[in-house]
């Protein structure tokens, strides 16, 4: 089946698939062609575990290290699994150049031939694996986030730390990094407005599960009695919005230190979340 047959079955959306292809979470699908992917069964059962692993309040690092732990699938011959390879890294490559210039230029600022040069690939390497710039935003959308986040960080937050320490860590990361963090909201608001109307749909989609990173620490404190009894969604939206506004008062000027701000911030957490 082809990724938007996959995405219907499984209920999992094109770019989440993307995602979880770039982090090894989805075994390679079969390469018939330039942008002719297959995909069969055993990516349905995989995109279905992890749906029902992270339900759990896992965080991808440690469903990636669950399931590098298993017996691995025979391999496909040398020569397709190293052209498979190829074009995984030439993909990274453009995503990873496209997030730096969407941050940096925003998106009419960052043309198509610009993001090729930075990848050091061709234009037409670019067309091979997206349609245009549009489908290439949307696909970067969480690798934008990925680019601002040490992974060494990602791998604390993700580990079953209690909700107050993850709670830092994350606001630690946006803080220190806010004016990227601040450009990156902006960019995804101004899409998930726009015309284009599937881009208006995946940049919401984005902007929620940026935002709802947080929301399984918060479930988990919950469950432990740790938290006054919510909805976790609504509880991640407003901590995420108090962290921004934070973020938007320190960049005003100097008057307050970032450390002072962060334990307001965490002060505020805790009296506003406490039983």
């Amino acid at each position: 089946m082809k990724i938007a047959e996959l995405s219907r079955v499984s209920g999992t959306h094109r770019s989440t698939i993307h995602h979880y292809l770039d982090l090894g979470l989805l075994p390679r699908p079969e390469t018939l062609g330039p942008r002719l992917h297959h995909f069969g069964p055993e990516h349905v059962e995989r995109l279905r575990e992890i749906k029902a692993l992270r339900a759990q309040g896992l965080g991808l690092a440690e469903i990636r290290e669950r399931l590098a732990a298993r017996p691995r699938a025979r391999t496909p011959p040398r020569r397709q699994r190293r052209r498979r390879e190829g074009a995984t890294d030439r993909r990274a490559a453009i995503l990873d150049a496209a997030a730096r210039l969407f941050l940096d230029r925003g998106f009419e600022g960052a043309d198509v031939q610009s993001i090729a040069r930075a990848a050091g690939v061709g234009k037409a390497t670019v067309y091979q694996h997206f349609a245009g710039k549009s489908e290439l935003f949307v696909e970067c959308l969480d690798r934008l986030r990925f680019t601002l986040v040490p992974a060494s960080l990602r791998a604390q937050a993700q580990s079953g730390l209690p909700m107050m320490d993850e709670a830092r860590l994350r606001a630690q990361a946006v803080l220190s990094r806010f004016a990227g963090f601040r450009t990156m909201t902006n960019l995804l608001g101004a899409a998930a407005h726009g015309r284009d109307l599937e881009v208006a749909a995946r940049a919401r989609e984005a902007l929620h599960r940026m935002v709802m990173n947080a929301e399984p620490s918060l479930r988990g404190a919950m469950a432990a009695g740790e938290l006054r009894r919510g909805d976790t969604e609504l509880w991640a939206y407003m901590l995420w919005g108090a962290l921004l506004a934070l973020g938007d008062r320190l960049a005003l000027d100097d008057r307050y230190a970032q450390a002072e701000a962060l334990a307001v911030y965490l002060e505020f957490m805790r009296r506003a979340t406490a039983p």
